[in-house]
């Protein structure tokens, strides 16, 4: 992918979890593969595995405050994302300022680390 590709995907990545359409962008974005780090350290691997996981904590959401893409870049195939967040789960409070790093093969994302 060019940068202008990469640069578009991103875009669309994050309409797409903006508009709460999380399960398509992973259809559309993330390979089949994926390596993901979650904020307390656990690696998730496989695509089916991720969306059962995230199905599950989608489920626990409340109260929605703030879901907001705050910064983006993008070089060669890595693409870095700050995301704004602050909603209940499971009724708590639950607000941080994180940073996805994301590593792209083939236009689809196959790694993908959290920090906060």
């Amino acid at each position: 992918m060019t940068t202008e590709q990469l640069t578009a995907a991103v875009n669309d990545l994050v309409a797409l979890a903006q508009e709460g359409k999380w399960e398509l962008a992973y259809e559309k974005y993330y390979h089949p593969e994926l390596e993901k780090t979650d904020l307390d350290g656990a690696v998730i691997k496989g695509i089916t595995q991720n969306i059962e996981i995230g199905r599950a904590f989608a489920s626990k959401i409340s109260n929605v405050r703030d879901f907001s893409c705050i910064g983006k870049t993008v070089k060669g195939t890595r693409s870095i994302l700050v995301w704004s967040l602050d909603f209940d789960v499971d009724g708590s409070p639950f607000k941080v300022i994180e940073v996805a790093i994301q590593d792209w093969e083939q236009g689809r994302i196959s790694k993908e680390r959290f920090f906060a």
